[in-house]
Formats: C-alpha cells, sequence, structure tokens
C-alpha cells in the first residue's frame, strides 16, 4: 500500500469496477426514494477457503428468486457461459478467502486512486461482496442499502411541490456530476485487467450467494445492457410521496429496474454520457 506521501495516481483513471461502482453509488438516491421494503440478502460467505465451509459458517443461503427485469430462471443455471471472457484468469488458488479479501483488492486500487479519493464512494468493507450483491441487483427492482458497495450520493433530493404535485427538480442532476465524471475518467482496457485479476473471487461470491451454476461476468453484462436500455424521458417527473420516500408518479417508471432508473434520476446529459461509458466498457467485457 502506498505510502501518505505517494506520487498522484496514474492518469488510467480508477479500476474498471468503479464504473458499476460509480453507477451503484448513484443508486444511493434509490434507497432514499425506496427505503420501505429492502430485499433479504444471504448471510455473508464464511468459509476460508472455497474448499467448504468452516465449522462456524452461516448455513448455505436459499436462492435469490428473480424479478421482474430480472433473467428467467432457467437463463441463471444454465453451467455454459453466454458470454465468454475477455482473457485469461489467475489460478483460483491464488485467491484470498472472501472474509481476508480487502486488503488485496484496496492494495489494487490503491495503484489507481488515493485512498481519500476511494473512501468518498466506498463502503470499504466486505468490498467483493457488496459488489457482487450491487450488480446483481441493478437489473432487479432495488439494490439492498444495507450491502451496497458504494455510500449514499450526498446531498437532499431537489423536488418542488406546487398544486399537490410533486416534481423532480434539474437542480437534482448536479449531485451526480463526482460519479459521473468518475465514470468518464476511466481506461477501460484497465478497468478489464483489475477485473479479470479477481474474477475467481468474484464468481465465487456469486455462486455462494445463490447461483451454483451461474456465471457472474454474464450478470455483469446483463447489467450494462439493461441499463443502456434505459427510456429518456421529456418533461418533467412527477414524484409521489405515499409514505417517507419518494417514488415515480408514472407506475411505468416506477416499474422499471433500478438500473434503468438510476438512468434517469441522474438527468438525460449525464445519462448520455454514462451510456457512452458503458459501451466503452461492453466493447472490452464482450468480445
Amino acid at each position: 500500500m502506498p505510502p501518505p506521501n505517494a506520487p498522484p495516481p496514474s492518469t488510467a483513471g480508477p479500476p474498471w469496477w468503479l464504473v458499476v461502482l460509480a453507477i451503484a453509488g448513484i443508486a444511493g438516491g434509490i434507497y432514499l426514494w425506496q427505503r420501505d421494503t429492502p430485499k433479504p440478502v444471504p448471510p455473508p460467505t464464511t468459509a476460508s477457503a472455497p474448499a467448504g465451509p468452516s465449522a462456524d459458517a452461516a448455513p448455505a443461503p436459499a436462492p435469490v428468486q428473480p424479478e421482474a427485469g430480472a433473467p428467467p430462471l432457467a437463463a441463471l443455471v444454465t453451467d455454459a457461459p453466454r458470454n465468454p471472457l475477455p482473457g485469461a484468469l489467475p489460478d483460483a488458488a491464488t485467491m484470498p478467502s472472501p472474509e481476508h479479501s480487502d486488503a488485496p483488492i484496496l492494495e489494487a486500487l490503491l495503484r489507481l486512486a488515493r485512498r481519500d479519493a476511494l473512501g468518498q464512494v466506498l463502503n470499504m468493507q466486505d468490498l467483493a461482496r457488496r459488489f457482487v450483491v450491487t450488480v446483481d441487483h441493478l437489473p432487479r427492482e432495488l439494490i439492498p442499502a444495507q450491502l451496497s458497495a458504494v455510500k449514499r450520493v450526498p446531498g437532499p433530493l431537489a423536488v418542488a411541490s406546487a398544486e399537490g404535485s410533486i416534481t423532480l427538480q434539474p437542480a437534482n442532476y448536479a449531485r451526480y456530476d463526482t460519479f459521473v465524471r468518475l465514470a468518464g475518467s476511466l481506461d477501460p482496457k484497465t478497468m478489464v485487467s483489475i477485473y479479470l485479476r479477481f474474477y475467481p473471487l468474484l464468481q465465487q461470491e456469486y455462486r455462494a450467494m445463490g447461483f451454483p451454476h451461474g456465471h457472474f461476468h454474464d450478470r455483469l453484462v446483463e447489467a450494462i445492457d439493461d441499463m443502456l436500455t434505459a427510456p429518456e424521458v421529456s418533461g418533467p417527473i412527477r414524484l409521489v410521496q405515499p409514505k417517507v420516500n419518494y417514488r415515480f408518479a408514472d407506475p411505468l417508471l416506477e416499474k422499471l429496474s433500478a438500473g434503468r432508473k438510476i438512468m434517469i434520476r441522474i438527468g438525460p446529459e449525464h445519462a448520455a454520457r454514462m451510456k457512452t461509458v458503458l459501451r466503452a466498457l461492453r466493447a472490452e467485457l464482450v468480445r
């Protein structure tokens, strides 16, 4: 890990997965809107090695059931990946156990970004599992805030109320400036090299979630594709507040996946930039 007076980070940008982490960070706004019914998530992996759980390990989690916007169950239980990995992987035996993976992951991230910069975005514990959970839930209804890979988007939601109608204000889009700038600074090739370095660990975490025959790479590509199909909304975006949190007044928007809602909530200009970033990343991930 570099000393406090280490030279500035490489201009190549943060590692690949900060693209999706930035997007997932934007999803912190979703938690502010839809906090009423968070989805249950399996307990953390406690095995010290892929060979099997320790004596005091938690019971194996039940499979996560697909929700609206999630792939068909048949697509989740196939042994054959739909999208081959774009490069060679390290030996799975060289991967740290999940409960000891934070330090090596952070060490890799610190080669490309300072710790204080990462600390502004990431929840710095249980990084691998948080990342896998976040990516897996992007095509679902809601990202579990308690296991989000990133911190909540700062600042209050900007809304206006008039004559009994609540609308999302354009000023709200500025809350996502930091995340969009971060995503736009990334080098896709560098991102994928970091991704492949830790892929066996991410795959292990994904299967421990309840997808014993699934492939995390397929789920990542699926999450990207889902966000790329987010609709463009013209005119004021009306909201409702049935309880504490806001929801879209339009039921068609409210039924969209978490990833698609993110693309709407960040505003049309940010969404256009994010789609450019996601297409470049997808081109490196799927060859």
